[in-house]
């Protein structure tokens, strides 16, 4: 892989990720709030959704590669070779199925992004635990 392709990565990584931050703290209403606590709260929101969706992906990525969904792939492979009507393409087995499975590479940037945004998450939830109430 490239440093172009790697650099990319993570560039759109995390303008995705940014913009699933900004989505969380507009449904928050962050630009109206004028109290410190509810603005560590939307903050803490923020970030948080965005770090848990990434590692929740990218440890998805990585249960496929070790196998986890190999069987239910090959079954709903042949379940729809089977409903199309006059095909003729011979179903390999599930063994032939395996050999043919190509491992998804280069996933590791979302544990990363997930994992900065994750902790930011964790300082701004801290912060907001902090804040004495009135």
């Amino acid at each position: 892989m490239s440093k172009k392709s790697i650099i990319l990565r993570y560039v759109i990584g995390t303008l995705v990720a940014i913009v699933m931050f900004f989505i969380a703290i507009s449904i928050r209403n962050i630009y109206g709030q004028t109290e410190l606590l509810e603005i560590y709260r939307a903050l803490s929101d923020g970030f948080t959704v965005p770090g848990i969706i990434f590692i929740g992906f990218g440890l998805l990525f990585w249960f496929a590669n070790l196998g986890s969904f190999d069987g239910i792939g090959y079954a709903l492979k042949h379940l729809f070779t089977m409903l199309i009507p006059f095909n003729r393409k011979k179903q390999g087995t599930y063994a032939e199925h395996l050999e043919a499975k190509k491992p998804i590479h280069g996933f590791g940037f979302m544990f990363i992004i997930g994992g900065v945004f994750l902790l930011t998450g964790i300082i701004f939830m801290i912060l907001f635990l902090s804040v004495p109430t009135a």
